[in-house]
């Protein structure tokens, strides 16, 4: 960088953006500024207006992404007036359109989104600049992806990461894809890829041990991949470095994201209060908390709170992708504290999102919640199957913590068909899952569960109670009942009333399928 302090006499436009380049890699965002600047300068004293115009779009790109869009746009209208004043055919003209791009996403416009970026690809291609062409493909692919052609889409960013990883871009271009790829990914919750290139990304910044540009967001995406994937202490590292890596340059106020991590690992672990410290952190960095705070609210009994703040979070969402990722513990909210039109109503509007955006993760949740809202119809054959779906689906996607979270409802519905041996196994399945993670919270709950369930019958129904269920269980009615056992019929009443509620079956069917799996009766024949 000695090279560059230098007489601007000595040092040329080129020198100057090659040395820029490596300050931006190495986290020196002002530094860059300032030698992009006096590439500017030594480009338009040596009459070379393209280039400057290209370094004056992107002075104004980096300041447009540090929140200075005042001066981002006084450049990028520098560049605008170069490029006219040239009156050539140029790439300059592609890159250009790019922030018009961008503003179309800003206001919903998709459309305009995907005819400005495919005006920029092609002027890329014609141009043969690989730079242009793969930022202009990925914002396509973006654009498909917001107007619902999650096929088109994914192809197009797809074919923009083949080019990335293949090293044809420059280093700055090829850490913006990278982070807007994986960023896209996450926003319609496309796991696998998602994952696949967070991994891309962090051999990357691995292969480079000098770069701090983009590792800070490496970080953070890595850190929810292996949330996810259930490599909480590996996580937690990447979430706290990523914390430390922000604060050392100027984008600590990106890292919001990185506290909002670290909150939801340590909610799932039932460690609130340091739970409680990440999610204000978060907050006070322009991140909204949620929905992780007002689940940790209702696993505290705050239900009210809890209901208030996804409302509040919901109302604020202002695009699908953002109430996408709100519906899942809205409908969890409004499920436990059994406000079930509402329940209905988050459903119904994931299922209508799950329609447009079919990503894997949306599609495993919605089959999780129809499992939900079948047990609580008292459809245990629907739940059963639904929640099967999703189990296959978590399974696919290698989360073991919605997994477990499935099982354990497998388990309770398993439970209300009288197959108490196959809710034991299914709870049991759970507990080892939560185990390995350390959700302690949910853990707790399977063994609840698996406790309630393996009791001796003795423990659970008094003999004369074991008695009366055998008799249900060969299909008497209660006034037979009462007759064999010389009771009155109010006593049975009462004694069915109990055995059904102690051993957690919703009817007399489901009664009577225990007594067969405990063998208090025969199993039928034939």
């Amino acid at each position: 960088m000695s090279s560059a302090d230098q007489s601007d006499a000595m040092v040329n436009g080129d020198d100057l953006r090659e040395f820029a380049t490596t300050a931006y890699m190495t986290g020196r965002e002002d530094t860059y500024l300032d030698l992009m600047g006096r590439a500017f300068d030594a480009d338009t004293e040596a009459g070379v207006r393209l280039k400057a115009a290209r370094t004056a779009f992107w002075i104004g790109l980096t300041l447009m992404f540090r929140g200075e869009h005042g001066r981002g746009g006084g450049w990028l209208a520098r560049a605008g007036h170069l490029v006219e004043e040239s009156e050539k055919d140029c790439a300059e003209a592609g890159y250009l359109l790019l922030p018009r791009v961008e503003m179309s996403f800003g206001a919903g416009d998709n459309d305009a989104a995907v005819d400005f970026a495919a005006q920029a690809l092609a002027i890329g291609e014609r141009h043969g600049d690989e730079d242009l062409s793969a930022l202009a493909r990925h914002l396509v692919g973006r654009a498909q992806l917001a107007l619902g052609d999650m096929h088109k889409g994914l192809s197009s960013l797809d074919e923009t990461m083949v080019a990335t990883t293949e090293g044809r871009l420059s280093p700055i271009v090829t850490g913006l894809i990278y982070c807007s790829v994986i960023e896209a990914c996450q926003r319609y919750q496309i796991v696998r890829r998602a994952s696949e290139w967070t991994e891309a990304l962090s051999s990357w910044c691995a292969r480079q041990p000098e770069l701090v540009a983009f590792t800070g967001r490496c970080l953070i995406h890595r850190s929810e991949i292996l949330l996810f994937d259930g490599r909480w202490p590996e996580a937690e590292v990447e979430a706290s470095a990523a914390i430390r890596r922000l604060a050392e340059g100027s984008a600590a106020h990106h890292a919001g994201p990185a506290h909002y991590q670290q909150g939801e690992l340590h909610r799932l672990r039932g460690e609130y209060h340091a739970a409680d410290e990440s999610y204000r952190a978060a907050s006070a960095l322009g991140f909204d908390p949620q929905p992780g705070l007002a689940l940790m609210r209702l696993r505290e009994g705050a239900g009210r709170s809890s209901a208030a703040a996804i409302k509040r979070a919901l109302a604020a969402a202002d695009a699908p992708t953002k109430r996408m990722r709100l519906l899942g513990a809205a409908f969890e909210i409004a499920h436990g504290l059994q406000q079930l039109d509402e329940a209905r109503a988050f459903h119904d509007e994931m299922k209508t999102l799950a329609n447009t955006y079919r990503s894997d993760a949306v599609t495993a949740l919605l089959a999780e919640m129809q499992g939900d809202l079948a047990a609580t119809d008292n459809d245990p054959e629907q739940a059963v199957k639904c929640y099967a779906q999703s189990a296959g689906l978590w399974r696919d996607l290698a989360c073991p913590y919605r997994l477990a979270r499935v099982r354990l409802r497998s388990a309770s519905t398993c439970a209300a068909l009288g197959d108490v041996e196959g809710a034991v196994a299914e709870a049991r399945a759970a507990r080892e899952g939560f185990a390995s993670l350390g959700a302690e919270p949910e853990q707790q709950d399977a063994e609840t569960f698996i406790r309630k369930h393996t009791r001796s019958r003795g423990a659970i129904l008094t003999r004369r109670q074991t008695e009366v269920l055998g008799l249900v269980a060969r299909g008497l009615t209660n006034r037979e009942i009462a007759k064999r056992l010389g009771l009155s019929e109010r006593t049975v009443d009462h004694h069915v009333s109990d055995i059904l509620t102690r051993i957690d079956a919703p009817t007399r069917a489901a009664a009577a399928a225990y007594a067969v799996s405990f063998g208090l009766v025969d199993k039928p024949t034939g």
